[in-house]
């Protein structure tokens, strides 16, 4: 976007503009996978939500704030829309806090969904739980700095006092390395966990890339951290536009980064509807199929998926409490198990079950889930 030297207004603008964008739209496809497709709407989706609506409010005060000076220099401008400006970068604060405070839980909680040694959810409870620790502490510093609140943008009319403004630098420079130190932990954590999976390379790879990407999002903090003694400029709305930028590019990637990790089966249906699937083989027209397994969970499911259709004919699940779940539209079947509980899901016994007639039986271990399909003639 073009921009002088004079005015880097609209360059913030522009920014701001298409993170909110790209969040929003990373947004609505998770909440209609999760709740259209998986049926399995959770807390941690709950978390984001809120997180994608307090970033889109923060755009919204940083934007406004660009129209009335914010990234040009203050003899351009008039005092009033001075005032006014100061007052809506004073409100990116709070909502800035607000958006990585949550994006930080959701990602905590999503993790927990699916991680299974206890010293794995210790580590994850610790920078969960330090990380917005600092958070909510710049939050409150940042936003009662003075005293009263609006001193911060109007010194003229009134009289008060702020806090020295090296405080709240260096409580940013805490509350980044925190940051940058949880997203390497919400990344690497569970790369460590799925390399030493069962399951193919190009699959460990794919998902290991998007449960890492939450590392993206500490790029922007170690970029933005040379310019952070700017926030005791005088020239605060023109020299802070870097700030500004990466403060919403950072936000934009925790959003992105926590949705895209929950995309796979949007994904896998719209390659499934261009036919750039593998094909499996056929079940061919015998009797019956048996599958072989065993799934152990926490405590019992709490809902059967609907029936779907596997070769064109439709295979009932029976309706009950905690079933597999036959992916439409494959030769062949492709067994998926929702956990809409929020339950853990455990590791299974060593060794397989026969899977028989949908009676489960209850193990020390977990419960073990069977399900039997006939052909239809």
């Amino acid at each position: 976007m073009e921009h002088n030297e004079s005015n880097l207004g609209p360059l913030l603008l522009g920014i701001n503009i298409t993170a909110a964008i790209l969040a929003g739209i990373t947004c609505l496809l998770r909440c209609y996978v999760r709740l259209f497709m998986l049926k399995a709407f959770g807390l941690d989706d709950w978390l984001m939500v809120i997180s994608t609506i307090i970033f889109i409010t923060y755009s919204v005060c940083s934007n406004t704030g660009v129209h009335y000076g914010t990234g040009q220099h203050r003899s351009d401008l008039s005092e009033e829309n001075y005032m006014t400006a100061m007052k809506w970068w004073f409100m990116c604060y709070p909502t800035y806090g607000g958006t990585m405070f949550f994006a930080k839980l959701s990602i905590g909680w999503f993790l927990l969904r699916v991680t299974i040694s206890r010293i794995h959810r210790w580590i994850i409870y610790t920078a969960a739980i330090v990380t917005c620790a600092s958070c909510l502490c710049y939050f409150f510093v940042a936003h009662f700095q003075c005293n009263p609140i609006s001193y911060y943008w109007d010194k003229h009319s009134q009289t008060g006092t702020c806090i020295d403004v090296h405080i709240v630098i260096w409580l940013v420079y805490l509350y980044s390395g925190f940051a940058v130190i949880s997203d390497f932990t919400f990344a690497l954590l569970p790369a460590w966990v799925v390399s030493h999976l069962n399951m193919k390379k190009n699959m460990k790879i794919a998902v290991i890339i998007l449960m890492g990407m939450g590392c993206v999002a500490s790029a922007a903090v170690v970029i933005r951290w040379p310019y952070m003694q700017r926030l005791g400029s005088n020239d605060f709305l023109w020299d802070s536009i870097p700030i500004a930028i990466w403060s919403t590019v950072e936000q934009c990637l925790a959003i992105t980064a926590g949705w895209l990790a929950t995309l796979q089966p949007l994904v896998k249906m719209i390659r499934s509807k261009l036919g750039m699937t593998t094909t499996h083989p056929t079940l061919g027209n015998s009797e019956s199929y048996n599958m072989n397994g065993a799934i152990s969970v926490k405590k019992s499911f709490t809902r059967w998926t609907e029936p779907s259709s596997l070769n064109g004919q439709e295979r009932d699940l029976s309706g009950r409490s905690g079933g597999l779940k036959f992916q439409p539209g494959f030769a062949a079947y492709s067994a998926t198990c929702y956990n809409t509980s929020q339950e853990e899901l455990r590791p299974d016994r060593p060794g397989t079950a026969r899977l028989g007639s949908g009676n489960s039986k209850e193990s020390k271990g977990g419960v073990e889930l069977g399900i039997k399909t006939s052909n239809a003639r």
